[in-house]
């Protein structure tokens, strides 16, 4: 396997950590910012492990388009998530600080987990 692969998937694991950490926090904002990440590594991984290059964009639907995986997760899920790395990074976007319910994180820490445990399988990395 492609040393970059494992680099890839390594931060996409500790990008759910921190937004783990940031829900324990009640930091719902930045814990969807760290569920985009994860999801947008794994993708990344996915496709580097599939032999191609990632484009490089933070879009999420068009990742798991490009890794093949366009059935495989609830695409309104990934292309609701896609925003929140702009709308948490820059408040000019949405005119102000986000506002991110616990609700809505929680939602997208289940999806950013089963993204990553479902390609970590895939790939034949779920002890790692």
């Amino acid at each position: 396997m492609r040393e970059e692969v494992l680099w890839w998937m390594e931060s996409a694991q500790l990008n759910l950590r921190r937004a783990e950490d940031a829900m324990k926090a009640s930091d719902y904002a930045e814990a969807v910012f760290w569920c985009h990440q994860a999801v947008e590594f794994a993708l990344k991984a996915f496709v580097l492990w599939r032999g191609g290059m990632p484009i490089k964009t933070h879009n999420l639907v068009r990742l798991a388009e490009q890794a093949g995986l366009g059935d495989a997760f609830p695409i309104y899920e990934l292309s609701e998530l896609s925003p929140y790395y702009s709308i948490s990074r820059y408040p000019d976007v949405f005119e102000g600080v986000p506002r991110v319910e616990k609700e809505t994180a929680d939602r997208f820490y289940r999806l950013a987990s089963r993204v990553l445990g479902e390609l970590k399988r895939e790939m034949g990395l779920e002890g790692g």
